[in-house]
Order: C-alpha cells, then sequence, then structure tokens
C-alpha cells in the first residue's frame, strides 16, 4: 500500500510545561519538526509556521492566536498535516482535538510529531488522540491543584501566595535576579526579584503620613497633593494618584495582613499601620463613598440624548430629505450659560451647529407638563389598553379580569364570615392564594412590551410622585412618548415660548392609534 505524502504542511509550537519536565525554547521545538519533516520526505509550507510563545493551553478562554490561524487554515483547506513538537504542544483539552477534528473531517489531515504519526480521518487514530487529550487534560487538572495548594501552604504561613509581580509599595528589597522572556518577542533578560516581606523604610513613612493626614481630616486629593510635593513616587515610578493612592491604603497588607478566598491571614510582615487604624481608614472611605456615592455614567439632564436638532442630520449633508423625514438627527447636550447665573442657569445646545439653545429649567418643565398631561387623559388610557390587548392577547386578558373579579368575590365571602366558628382561616388564605399563583402564572405568558408596562405603570401619575422616579426612569418615558423638536424661535422675552419646539407623538404599537399624523419634515 503506497501511502501518500501530504503536499501543504503546516508546524506548529507552543512554549509551555513538557510532560518530562523540561522547558523547550520555540525556536527548538521548530528545529526539530523541522527534521522530523526532512526524515519523512514532508514538505514544510513556510507561510504556515505557527509559533505561540509562552501560551498556556489548559484554560480554554486563554487566547492563542497561532493556534487560531491554524484552524483557520485547516477550515480553508490550505494544509493537509500538521507536525508539532508533542501532542500537548497543540492539544491540552479535549474541547481543542474536537474542534480540530470537526474542521478536518473526511480531508485526511494528518497529525506527526516525535512520538509517532496519526491520521484525523481514521477513527483508531482518533480514539487514540481523545485519550492522549484526555491525560493531558488531567495532567493540567493536577497542576492546577498543586499550585493551589502551593498557595494555600503560603498563605498559612503568613507569606504572599505567589511570587513576583509587580512590587507592592511600602516592601520590597531586592533579593537577586531571574530571567524574564518576552512573551511576543522570545527575548531573555535578567530582571529583579524582590522579598515583599521585607520594609522598604522610606515608602512605610510616606504611608503612615499619609494615612494620619487623612484621618486628621485631610481629604484625599490634598493626601496625594502633599506626597507628589514631597517627590514620592509609585513602585512604577509615576505620580501619585486618588486612584493608586486608594488602591495602597486599602489593601490589606498595609495591616499586616493577607487576603485569600474571602478571609484575612496574619501575614510574616509587620503592617505599616494597624489593624484598628486600617479599619478606620477603610470606614473613612466608605462614609464618603455614602455621602457622595460615584454616578458614573447615570443620567442627569432629562433631554439630553433626546431633544433633537431641527435641522441637523447625522451622517452625510445637512437639512432634511423627504416630506416625511424622521432623523436620524443630532441630539441635544447641555452646557451652563455665561450669564450672572451660570451656577445655576444651563441651556440645552446642539453640539453640530450650535445654533440653537434652550433654557433647561423651562424645557424640561414645559415637556414633563405634557408628559403629566398626556398620562392623565382618559383618551391615552384607552389607547394604552387597546395597545396592551393588541401586545398580549385578548383571551388571557379576559381570563386574568375573570380570576380577579373571582377572587375579589371570594375575598369578600371571607371577610364577612372571618368570624364564623366553622371557618378555617388557614383555607382561606390558601384559597386566595391559588387565586393570586393562577393569575400570576397568566400575567406571566402575557406578551406585553416593556415599554407598556411601564406606561401602564405610570397611568394618572401626580408631580410629586413623577419627581420622585430616577431621572433614567422619565427620560425613559418622555422618549416612549414624544420625539421632541427643538426649533428656532424669535422669542427674546422672559419666560418660555410653546413654539419654540414641537413634540410629535409616538405610536404605542403597531395596533395602537396615533394621537398624531406621523412625523412631518423637520425642515
Amino acid at each position: 500500500m503506497v501511502v501518500k505524502l501530504p503536499k501543504q504542511v503546516a508546524l506548529y509550537c507552543r512554549l509551555s510545561y513538557a510532560p518530562d519536565g523540561s522547558v523547550e525554547k520555540v525556536e527548538r521545538q521548530e528545529a526539530d519538526c523541522r527534521q522530523l519533516a526532512v526524515r519523512m520526505g514532508w514538505t514544510v509550507s513556510e507561510r504556515h509556521v505557527f509559533v505561540d510563545n509562552s501560551r498556556s493551553a489548559w484554560q480554554r478562554t486563554r487566547k492563542r492566536p497561532a493556534w487560531d490561524q491554524l484552524l483557520a487554515a485547516v477550515e480553508a483547506g490550505e494544509i493537509d498535516a500538521i507536525i508539532v513538537y508533542h501532542g500537548d504542544r497543540m492539544i491540552r483539552q479535549p474541547f481543542d482535538l474536537e474542534t480540530l477534528i470537526s474542521l478536518a473531517e473526511s480531508r485526511g489531515l494528518r497529525v506527526a510529531s516525535p512520538s509517532g504519526t496519526r491520521d484525523l480521518d481514521s477513527p483508531d487514530d482518533r480514539f487514540i488522540l481523545r485519550i492522549e487529550a484526555a491525560q493531558a487534560c488531567r495532567e493540567s487538572d493536577n497542576i492546577s491543584r498543586r499550585v493551589a495548594r502551593g498557595v494555600k501552604a503560603r498563605v498559612g504561613k503568613g507569606l504572599p501566595g505567589t511570587a513576583g509581580g509587580k512590587r507592592p509599595y511600602g516592601w520590597g528589597v531586592e533579593a537577586g535576579t531571574r530571567v524574564k522572556t518576552d512573551p511576543e518577542s522570545g527575548e531573555e533578560r535578567r530582571v529583579p526579584f524582590f522579598d515583599t516581606t521585607q520594609p522598604v523604610a522610606k515608602e512605610i513613612r510616606f504611608i503612615q503620613r499619609g494615612i494620619e493626614r487623612q484621618l486628621a481630616g485631610m481629604n484625599q486629593a490634598s493626601v496625594v497633593r502633599w506626597l507628589n510635593s514631597q517627590g514620592a513616587v509609585t513602585t512604577e515610578g509615576n505620580p501619585w494618584t486618588a486612584k493608586s493612592w486608594r488602591n495602597v491604603v486599602l489593601a490589606p497588607r498595609v495591616a499586616g495582613l493577607i487576603e485569600h478566598d474571602g478571609s484575612l491571614h496574619k501575614a510574616v510582615w509587620k503592617g505599616a499601620v494597624s489593624v484598628d487604624v486600617w479599619e478606620a481608614v477603610k470606614a473613612l472611605y466608605a462614609a464618603s463613598a455614602a455621602l457622595s456615592p460615584y454616578q458614573g455614567r447615570e443620567r442627569k439632564h432629562l433631554l439630553t440624548g433626546i431633544g433633537e436638532c431641527y435641522r441637523c442630520h447625522k451622517g452625510a449633508g445637512t437639512g432634511c430629505e423627504g416630506a416625511t423625514c424622521v432623523g436620524p438627527h443630532h441630539t441635544v447636550r447641555s452646557k451652563p450659560t455665561g450669564g450672572r447665573n451660570r451656577k445655576e442657569s444651563r441651556i440645552y445646545f446642539c453640539p453640530q451647529c450650535r445654533g440653537i439653545g434652550r433654557n433647561l429649567e423651562l424645557l424640561d418643565a414645559y415637556v414633563e407638563g405634557r408628559v403629566l398631561r398626556l398620562l392623565s387623559s382618559e383618551a391615552f388610557a384607552k389607547e394604552l389598553n387597546t395597545a396592551m390587548e393588541a401586545g398580549s392577547g385578548a383571551d388571557l386578558m379576559t381570563e386574568i379580569t375573570a380570576l380577579e373579579q373571582r377572587r375579589d368575590k371570594v375575598k369578600a365571602d371571607l371577610e364577612a364570615l372571618a368570624d364564623h366558628p366553622d371557618v378555617d382561616p388557614t383555607l382561606a388564605v390558601l384559597s386566595v392564594g391559588s387565586f393570586n399563583r393562577k393569575i400570576a402564572e397568566l400575567r406571566g405568558q402575557l406578551d406585553v412590551p416593556a415599554k407598556l408596562r411601564r406606561l401602564v405603570d405610570l397611568t394618572g401619575i401626580g408631580q410629586q410622585e413623577w419627581r420622585s422616579r430616577p431621572i433614567d426612569v422619565r427620560s425613559t418615558v418622555v422618549r416612549d412618548l414624544f420625539r421632541v423638536i427643538i426649533l428656532p424661535t424669535s422669542w427674546r422675552g422672559p419666560g418660555f415660548d410653546p413654539s419654540s419646539v414641537r413634540l410629535e407623538r409616538r405610536s404605542l404599537g403597531p395596533h395602537a392609534a396615533r394621537g398624531m399624523q406621523s412625523s412631518p419634515s423637520l425642515g
């Protein structure tokens, strides 16, 4: 039987832990693979040499760029064989093998290494490869367990869980050098390593003085300015920032503690401050966060990103196209005015043309008034009910209504018989509870959009209750109900010009009646 030689052979090399306990450089792996190709008479495709340097294959979530390129080449039919230094250089998880097999199915793809050659088109070879992949996976799991046990043992002795990494501020005396490999180029260089159990006296003093100032009433920004004025820098040589200082003083290490699996353990090093002082610092930050919570990107103003400029289109060109233009248009932002009451007065403006500006407080009040008037109208309630029935199904709504009426009647009858000696109160509760469970189950089947549920909850709402809702909720309701278009105006007097804004009703759903016709041209 004549075995056909592959025409396009790929090489795959990866630097990691080898089963024989050695660590092979990828250059050495590639050289050995090329020698094997010569002995087997295979021709290596030079554009299909894939190298993952310092990349682990144990975790499925870990990215291996060269491995992904190899799979893409297999899927495209560009290669018909792969040479790898050892099977576990390519595969450490059964998932990886199954991915490769699914791509190479019925293509006669062969895999060769110094330990032997396999054909992914052969059921027997696939069986052997699956066993080898399972063994590699087990070995990786064993290594992981040993590492976890080692970390736990180190923590139990009061030592850091892992050696190496960035030196923590306040600790770390140089104890020698080690070889570090660049993950991209593979270049090796010697770098110092530190004994992080030994304090750095100068840095410890900065930590202690900074904490003393904070507990005495100095705010964080002032402490950071003081550190920088004293020439103090972080372990990476950078100026101090609020974030870098907060990370240092809130770390358990500062109090001579180690955190592992959510628990604190006593460390072998002496803390810069006592545990009581550290707890006081944490309480200080917690109190500050409670008084001034981080707002993140939460909305601050009602119409920012909702109100539209009447003339500025997004994308190419300006002006409107056609008589039924509905956008998209540039939306407004807010900024303070330059008048006497700069701290209090803000306007909405178009960042594109900067040709419109409306008083924020007056425009918000006008829009909210229109929203509340609509939510309180009987016509809107009927329109919303029609949309609810169209979206959820009239049959379900009818069944729910009938159950609610029966439940209410049972409750009334039970209340009338509450003092009757033959009425079991437990049975009464169970009876009403069964109705409630059935009604809740049917309501869960309703296909009602979140928009309609939100509007039902706000129907008939008053101004005080409306203002108590979060600004994000109010803004979303405005967008649900209206398209807010800011128009030009010649008004120069006090107060607000209602003609300077157009509110166009949005449809509640495909079957709901519109309060107005489709949006006319904005031009």
